[in-house]
């Protein structure tokens, strides 16, 4: 590694500071991290190879090659990990479109010219189909429930995937009738809005809304089809939006709606949560330390959780770079 370093010095136009991964069989993500590493240092390899030829296991131009292309492949997985494994948001909502692109990636990679990729779709698709071609219906309402997608972005996609069967699914995900009901908007929560960007927006979006709220309250209406009827909120403007902070928003407008959207994305998609606090929990009780009450147990836990003293974000996600399969690359200058 001393050479390595001696040749990422040697190349001027390099300005990485991370460095090398190693594939781990039981980290889901290894793979892409290690290969998406490695095609930055493409040049240091090839200088290596050039300068020392004790050096044997320079990859060839197609095997680089083959590199990136499996590299954008596992990029959707990689992505789609990160994006469910959150604990500080909702996720339920995100399950549909998820598994949706996930399932369009392997589509995809059935039909590459490249037999390797072909090869691992084809592997992979049965692994999807083992255990996800009956989308959740539970899940997929939070895909209904939220203002940015909708029954409308469920049939688009249903239809992409198998036009034959779209309708029945879509009917199948609908959420059942909710009844209409009559008070008028006047919760404080409307009145109130916290100052950021894309609340200023809902804001302006609840004013619009709240010019035809009368009129379906006294026409009967059933506000599950009016919130479907609704015009989509645009995905640019609310990209960051909490879904569960927008059904609290307009809690008044759909009482009964709302706490089914309460219930439905409250759901996590994942175990990440409860596995990371059993993990947690092997740090606080050993045999050195075993007879804590359980109030100070859950204490400790919750204030690791919050402190962050090891570059550990609420989501979970680590932010330091102390993994033990990490390879630090950091030039001095």
């Amino acid at each position: 590694m001393i050479k390595f370093k001696e040749c990422v010095s040697a190349i001027h136009a390099l300005n990485f500071t991370s460095g090398l991964h190693l594939d781990v069989t039981t980290r889901w993500n290894s793979t892409y991290i290690m290969l998406e590493s490695a095609i930055k240092y493409r040049k240091v390899f090839e200088y290596l190879k050039a300068t020392d030829h004790a050096y044997k296991y320079c990859p060839s131009v197609d095997e680089w090659g083959r590199a990136e292309r499996i590299c954008e492949f596992l990029y959707p997985f990689y992505e789609t990990t990160n994006l469910i494994s959150g604990t500080s948001y909702p996720t339920s909502n995100l399950y549909f479109l998820q598994v949706y692109h996930i399932q369009c990636v392997l589509m995809e990679s059935l039909r590459s010219e490249d037999e390797l990729l072909r090869s691992m779709g084809e592997k992979m698709m049965n692994k999807f189909k083992k255990y996800w071609e009956k989308y959740s219906i539970i899940l997929a309402f939070g895909a209904v429930l939220d203002p940015r997608l909708k029954i409308f972005t469920l049939e688009l996609m249903y239809e992409e995937i198998d036009a034959e069967t779209a309708k029945g699914k879509v009917e199948q995900n609908s959420p059942p009738t909710v009844e209409a009901q009559g008070p008028s908007i006047q919760s404080s929560s409307m009145t109130h809005i916290p100052e950021s960007a894309s609340k200023k927006r809902l804001a302006i979006v609840g004013k619009l809304m709240k010019r035809n709220h009368q009129v379906e309250v006294s026409s009967g209406k059933n506000p599950l089809d009016t919130y479907l009827e609704e015009s989509l909120l645009s995905k640019d403007c609310f990209e960051d939006l909490d879904v569960l902070e927008w059904w609290k928003l307009y809690e008044s407008r759909y009482p009964k709606l709302s706490i089914m959207a309460r219930d439905s994305l409250s759901i996590p998609i994942t175990t990440v949560a409860s596995e990371s606090a059993f993990s947690i929990e092997t740090h606080v009780i050993n045999k050195y330390r075993s007879r804590m009450l359980p109030e100070n147990v859950e204490a400790v836990i919750c204030e690791r959780e919050d402190v962050n003293p090891q570059g550990v974000r609420r989501g979970g996600v680590s932010t330091s770079g102390s993994d033990s399969n990490f390879i630090d690359l950091e030039v001095d200058n």
